[in-house]
């Protein structure tokens, strides 16, 4: 059977009652000595006279019944005020105690961990009812977040066979001696969209997984070894021209490192592809971020939209859409800002602020 439980209201009523009835108690001296001083002074003084056999005092019984009324009002006043400030100092704090211990727990919830946090048990109906809810609803969060990343994994190992077993056929029917130039354009344009199909898939995946939580913990990274330790960047250029400008010869973030590489790596790919022919790329890190920026035609761009999946500028815009996004997902992951600015002379600036 469980506890008996009641109302916040009351629970905090019933405390009041009691510091009041324990203060009153205090309080009767002061009562007392109200009554003699005041209330019967002139009662007391009579009996006195009369014992004495003395002449009848003279008699201020208005005066002091008065005086009375308004220090006895004083008193159960500042009794009031105390029990008041009793109640939400200190027996408040004693019955709010759970709930805060409830809201710390909830605070230290991680989802990704799986584990279901232990809410203390509570006398208070309110508070009680309050953790059965959020442990109904971290548990349906936690079953939730385990069925999407067990899809999340099905669908990476699922959507790439067969995308692979397409590309080999593909890759068998380019070596077919009896095919003709026509057939072997065809073949060509499937294999493209099909690396076309494979990059999109990795990319959804990885945006998934990022909005997910399911990569392993951060550490201290150098951004300027990321960007050093970047072998492949110069097969990229073709014939652009690579800047790179260390104002710091070295850049601690709190970081998970293959993510900081992609993001980079993203950014790389996309001054590549939207730069112009002999163009220039600047690669720069200074006390407090990570700059790429490139010659382009184009003009500026929507900073509010350039984040945003399958956003394209132009039509003719190449890629899948979605490589500025994952430097976005990347970004919050980590509490970064991403920023976009257009400078002179044709050079678009993507800026990364570690916060």
């Amino acid at each position: 059977m469980g506890k008996h439980r009641i109302g916040l209201l009351r629970n905090t009523l019933t405390w009041f009652v009691i510091c009041m009835i324990a203060l009153m108690l205090l309080a009767t001296p002061l009562f007392y000595w109200l009554t003699k001083s005041f209330y019967a002074e002139d009662l007391i003084d009579l009996i006195e006279a009369v014992q004495r056999g003395q002449s009848i005092p003279r008699l201020d019984l208005e005066e002091d019944i008065i005086q009375g009324v308004m220090i006895q009002f004083g008193i159960i006043t500042v009794v009031s005020g105390i029990a008041v400030v009793l109640t939400i100092s200190l027996i408040s704090k004693r019955i709010w105690r759970p709930f805060y211990n409830t809201l710390e727990a909830v605070e230290s919830f991680r989802l990704e961990s799986g584990v279901l946090p232990s809410l203390q048990e509570s006398r208070i109906k309110e508070f009680s009812d309050l953790n059965t809810a959020l442990s109904h609803l971290m548990t349906g969060c936690i079953k939730s977040f385990r069925v999407q990343k067990e899809f999340t994994e099905n669908a990476s190992h699922e959507l790439q066979t067969p995308l692979a077993v397409f590309r080999s056929k593909l890759d068998i029917l380019s070596q077919l001696p009896e095919l003709t130039e026509r057939q072997a354009t065809i073949i060509q344009d499937l294999n493209q969209i099909n690396n076309r199909m494979s990059r999109l898939n990795r990319n959804l995946l990885l945006l998934a997984k990022m909005e997910n939580s399911q990569f392993d913990g951060t550490g201290l990274v150098d951004v300027v070894d990321v960007v050093k330790d970047m072998p492949y960047i110069e097969s990229l250029l073709g014939g652009l021209t690579l800047h790179t400008d260390f104002s710091v010869g070295t850049l601690q973030v709190r970081a998970n490192r293959p993510l900081l590489e992609i993001l980079f790596s993203n950014l790389i790919v996309n001054a590549v592809r939207h730069n112009k022919p002999q163009g220039e790329i600047l690669v720069k890190v200074t006390p407090e971020s990570l700059i790429v920026a490139n010659t382009s035609y184009e003009k500026a761009l929507d900073g509010n939209k350039i984040f945003e999946r399958f956003y394209r500028p132009t039509q003719d815009s190449k890629g899948c859409g979605l490589g500025l996004s994952i430097v976005k997902a990347v970004c919050n992951y980590h509490g970064w800002k991403a920023g976009y600015s257009y400078k002179k002379e044709g050079w678009h600036e993507f800026k990364i602020t570690f916060i």
